[in-house]
């Protein structure tokens, strides 16, 4: 039965500009969710290689939580504190004092408790931006930031662009530079753009950067010279799975440091660092008063379910095993995943930065385009589903450069390989097909008078005899073009000719 298509003209503007948001990450989970991959009941179907999940450790939890034997009890049948149960908020302070290192234990009243990281992301714009109100963001970007800002908080979003080449100041490909930064906040201030924040992650997504204190301390002055909120994401904190990578926590800096503490908010969720996205589960901590009782108001609307919170609060005080089991088990499991994946794209001769933390690869893809346009970019992107694999294009983060791909590794191995293996196979072919059609265009080309072409320089001589054979056997050039033709078109150039033929 076809799908029918939704009547937009029965919602308000506000509904109208919500409903026609294009949400990339979105689309590529759906297509997935119609036809996806199961190796027994479904080996042809689509692996998604772009929705940013670990489904390394389902195991590891699944039989913690079981033994945690959660009974239901009188309170989690009635409303609750909205900001979350005492219980809860206790156990993440000591939770983020312990893996961040604070160096002050982290008060619970200054922790609000929401169903999902994005939806802390979105509180934040929400109390802290008039609609229209801007916040930045360096880009490329998790496309996610976007609509926390946008959609709902009707606020816009700056996008500080950077790029693969680099530039004055940069020792790295997307190196994120505070002069650039302060540049693009000139130049929109200018225009009259009302920038209230940055949002920054740490450590990135996609690029899987992680960002020295130095260049974070950097960030806070430039929030500081401007009176703008500094809004740290840092859900990948706990995946860093790498050794020597010199990341340190916005909460373990000390209160000299931030300059204006008041306007800095840290945002934690539990769908990257310990793999539970499903479970719906954020934290913003803040010494801000105001947005504490700004949020509060709110989160009637986005609060869990008191049976979840109180499986929460016995897993984040669970921090022995967390330590020494789930932890050391999830960074071993993600780089052996993390090395079939690169290993593939060594393979393919596909450039990608080998990043110390996040469940992804961003890899360059630029070769398999005909142009670094967006049309192309989105045609391979629908080609690598066709062929059976699902990885998110550089337009879903907002990129500025066309032809990288987020490869997300965090599956089981052998889901990986067969996904890296179609990945591969989709690449050979569509390598071969310009080639081909290169050497039809470079034949083509040279039976109207142009010069051989690079791919016609390539080929053996059989093979350009072979192409060239067929090209003028079925082409009318030359019964067109004759030598009476010739002469009665280019009278003056046919007697200096017959001239210099005497």
């Amino acid at each position: 039965m076809a799908r029918s298509v939704p009547d937009m003209s029965v919602l308000g503007k506000r509904g109208d500009r919500i409903g026609n948001t294009i949400n990339l990450l979105g689309e590529g989970f759906q297509k997935c969710s119609t036809n996806l991959y199961h190796v027994e009941t479904n080996p042809n179907g689509v692996i998604n290689l772009g929705t940013s999940e670990n489904r390394l450790v389902f195991d590891l939890l699944r039989e913690r939580l079981d033994g945690y034997n959660v009974k239901w009890e009188d309170y989690m049948f009635t409303y609750n504190d909205f900001q979350g149960i005492p219980e809860l908020r206790e156990a993440v302070a000591g939770f983020l004092t312990d893996c961040a290192k604070s160096l002050t234990p982290i008060d619970p009243k200054k922790i609000v408790v929401m169903n999902g990281g994005g939806i802390c992301m979105e509180a934040l714009s929400f109390a802290i931006c008039d609609p229209g109100d801007a916040v930045m963001v360096a880009s490329p970007y998790y496309g996610g930031i976007e609509n926390d800002n946008t959609m709902r908080p009707e606020a816009k979003v700056i996008r500080v662009h950077f790029y693969s080449k680099l530039e004055p100041g940069q020792t790295e490909p997307f190196e994120i530079t505070i002069s650039k930064f302060e540049s693009v906040y000139q130049e929109q201030t200018q225009k009259g753009v009302k920038i209230r924040a940055v949002c920054f992650m740490n450590p990135n997504n996609p690029l899987g950067d992680v960002y020295p204190k130095q260049f974070v301390l950097d960030m806070l002055q430039f929030c500081h010279r401007h009176s703008l909120h500094l809004i740290m994401n840092e859900v990948y904190m706990n995946t860093i799975f790498k050794e020597g990578a010199d990341f340190q926590s916005f909460l373990s800096f000390k209160p000299e440091e931030i300059p204006d503490p008041q306007r800095v908010h840290f945002v934690w969720a539990v769908s990257k660092d310990l793999s539970m996205s499903g479970m719906r589960f954020g934290v913003i901590h803040t010494q801000n008063e105001s947005i504490i009782s700004c949020i509060n108001s709110f989160t009637y609307f986005q609060t869990l379910s008191a049976y979840i919170q109180k499986v929460m609060a016995c897993l984040l005080s669970d921090r022995d095993w967390l330590n020494n089991v789930y932890f050391p088990t999830n960074h071993k499991r993600l780089r052996e995943a993390h090395k079939v994946t690169t290993d593939t794209l060594d393979e393919m001769g596909v450039p990608y930065l080998n990043r110390p933390s996040g469940l992804f690869v961003y890899a360059n893809f630029q070769k398999f385009l005909p142009s670094l346009t967006k049309e192309d970019e989105m045609a391979l992107f629908y080609r690598f589903i066709d062929d059976g694999v699902y990885i998110a294009p550089s337009l879903a983060f907002f990129a500025d450069e066309r032809g990288w791909f987020r490869i997300i590794f965090s599956r089981p191995f052998n889901e990986v390989k067969t996904a890296m293996g179609r990945l591969k196979k989709s690449c050979n072919a569509l390598l071969e097909e310009n080639k081909k059609l290169s050497s039809a265009t470079a034949v083509s080309d040279e039976s109207k008078g142009a010069g051989p072409s690079d791919s016609a320089q390539g080929m053996s001589l059989e093979g350009l005899l072979s192409q060239l054979k067929t090209e003028i056997s079925s082409s009318d050039w030359l019964e067109k073009n004759t030598a009476d033709k010739w002469k009665t078109e280019n009278p003056e150039l046919y007697k200096e000719y017959k001239a210099n033929m005497k």
